[in-house]
């Protein structure tokens, strides 16, 4: 049957099997077995005749239900016809077949098998063939073989790769839209809020947010070029994100004009690869980060107020609370003004981040703590400027001890407790118990003795208390430095496995430069044929690139195993033609 391959592959040892090169081994015609009653072949079958899109079988490929149900919705979607069986324990090549004229309907099938070996490793096998559809000039086996990512994510990918429809749908979306997310990713995620998301952007013009499901391999650069699509129709201060399911999660990209934000600062305030369920959070993080004015914003408001709390924090402060709240720090005999911000306003503090924000927001007002929330509300932060001389603690204390990771209300409300002056705000706490009655209000002595000893006793624990909490302050501040100080390794770490890999990209290079040019003397075809020398030009083209789009280790290292495979094979070829 025209159109059909099959390809096997394995992890190259050294890499990592979530990056690893698939290697090609085998492409067949062979005709299709008759699928055996009651297998995961007649089952595949059944679904797929019955407007399925993807079959997947017990012991088959392990991917999560969100992402199969990813490649079902963007499967179902398609210009081109696929459908696609994750299987176990069957000849992938002609279940494939089988699959393709049991099914019966146009289109492209593709079967995909996993085999785990004694010593751990585990053969990927694809196969596919074609019912009256014209797959055109895509690659399929160079997408199947180096497409990052899990099976049913390949599968979601070839769409791209038939259709071409990713970036022309992100560039037109950038025109209209400030927040787009692609409605594959809809229907894998019907728990994502893409309305409250769009909300946390709004009067954002300057941004743009896209969410897709995995582009084709074999787009050259294409963060770069969905960059550019989003960045097009903003002016030159604008700001991007790029979110493409990958692994079963997301990765993201951030982008911005020559006159907006670095990239990298954005980049360091989000998770590189959140999962599917903390996507929604690091979209809010990203619109804290990228207003530019909170500071601004927020260093007007304590000019009159004692609480602000900035729209974009994602708090959880309704406006009475915040009203209550303003009221009983203004009241206080030494008034203490408060900023409930995204932690992106570091971005806007200059060289100093998070230390600096308190001093940038206070602007002479007196004594201020800051709350910065990552976007989902939690308290990533807290610096302090200045201090108090009532109360119990020193104000860097206090809003340690009345910290609340998870909710910045409880946060406000623990820190005037522990100033001095009582939580304000309902917290459902039990009521007191009644004062005891009676007849009289004279004590028996020994009842007074034990009173003194309990106010002795009581002072001494007050005192000692004092003591362990100005301790657990220090120790808190010192966890806090050790996690900026491992920040700055991580940070260190990155940029020396950036360097390694721009250097084995040129050990590429060079490797890559001697492949042409022992191409370029190779010997004349005698014992094989043109078309199988053909091959060794095609792979030629392809390492160059993929070498200049490889943008981890992992990649270029993959890079490296082909460009030394693709040597070997052009030697083996020119003693076969020599006769040796």
């Amino acid at each position: 049957m025209p159109g059909s391959g099959t390809l096997t592959a394995r992890p190259l040892r050294g890499v990592r099997p979530a990056f690893a090169v698939m290697a090609l081994l085998a492409v067949t015609l062979t005709a299709p077995p008759p699928a055996a009653a009651d297998s995961p072949l007649e089952d595949a079958v059944r679904e797929l005749s019955s407007g399925g899109f993807v079959h997947a079988s017990d012991g088959a490929p392990e991917v999560s239900e969100e992402t199969l149900a990813l490649a079902r919705a963007r499967l179902a979607e398609a210009d081109t016809p696929v459908r696609g069986a994750l299987l176990d324990g069957v000849d992938a090549t002609g279940a494939a077949h089988t699959l393709a004229e049991e099914v019966g309907a146009p289109g492209l099938y593709v079967v995909v098998t996993e085999e785990r070996g004694s010593t751990g490793d585990t053969t990927t096998t694809w196969s596919w063939t074609q019912v009256g559809a014209d797959t055109g000039s895509a690659d399929l086996e160079h997408h199947f073989t180096f497409a990052p990512g899990d099976p049913a994510e390949k599968l979601a990918g070839v769409v791209d790769l038939l259709d071409g429809d990713l970036l022309p749908g992100v560039a037109a979306a950038a025109r209209e839209e400030t927040v787009h997310v692609h409605p594959a990713v809809r229907a894998a995620l019907p728990d994502l809020d893409v309305e409250a998301v769009a909300e946390r952007f709004a009067g954002l013009e300057g941004t743009r947010v896209a969410v897709v499901p995995p582009p084709a391999e074999g787009t050259s650069g294409f963060e770069e070029a969905y960059a550019d699509a989003l960045l097009e129709p903003l002016d030159d201060d604008g700001t991007a994100l790029l979110a493409v399911w990958a692994y079963g999660g997301f990765r993201l990209t951030a982008a911005s004009g020559p006159d907006g934000p670095p990239p990298e600062d954005l980049s360091r305030l989000l998770s590189s690869s959140p999962g599917t369920g903390e996507l929604a959070t690091e979209l809010g993080t990203f619109a804290g980060a990228v207003d530019g004015g909170v500071v601004a914003d927020a260093r007007a408001a304590l000019a009159e107020d004692h609480l602000y709390v900035h729209p974009r924090s994602g708090a959880d402060v309704s406006e009475a609370d915040r009203a209550e709240l303003d009221a009983a720090l203004a009241s206080r005999d030494e008034p203490v003004r408060v900023a409930v911000l995204p932690v992106g306003a570091e971005l806007e503090a200059g060289p100093d981040g998070a230390s600096g924000l308190a001093d940038a927001v206070a602007d002479g007002t007196g004594p201020v703590v800051v709350y910065t929330l990552d976007g989902s509300g939690a308290v990533r932060d807290y610096p302090v400027r200045g201090t108090v001389t009532g109360g119990d603690h020193d104000l860097d204390t206090a809003a340690f001890f009345g910290l609340d990771r998870e909710s910045a209300r409880a946060s406000v409300d623990g820190l005037l407790e522990q100033l001095g002056d009582g939580a304000v705000l309902d917290t459902g706490a039990a009521d007191t118990p009644p004062a005891p009655t009676g007849s009289g209000s004279w004590l028996p002595g020994a009842a007074v003795l034990g009173l003194l000893v309990s106010a002795a006793l009581t002072t001494m624990g007050v005192i000692g208390s004092r003591g362990r909490r100005r301790a657990l302050a220090a120790r808190e501040r010192e966890r806090l430095a050790a996690e900026r100080e491992e920040a700055e390794t991580m940070a260190e770490l990155r940029a020396e496995e950036e360097a390694r890999v721009v250097a084995i990209q040129a050990e590429n290079d060079r490797g890559i430069t001697e492949l042409g040019e022992a191409l370029a003397h190779a010997q004349a075809p005698v014992v094989d044929s043109v078309a199988e020398f053909e091959t060794h030009l095609r792979e030629y083209e392809r390492l160059k690139e993929d070498n200049g789009r490889a943008d981890d280790i992992d990649r270029v290292l993959a890079v490296r195993r082909r460009t030394e495979q693709a040597h070997d094979r052009l030697r083996r070829w020119n003693r076969r033609q020599r006769g040796h």
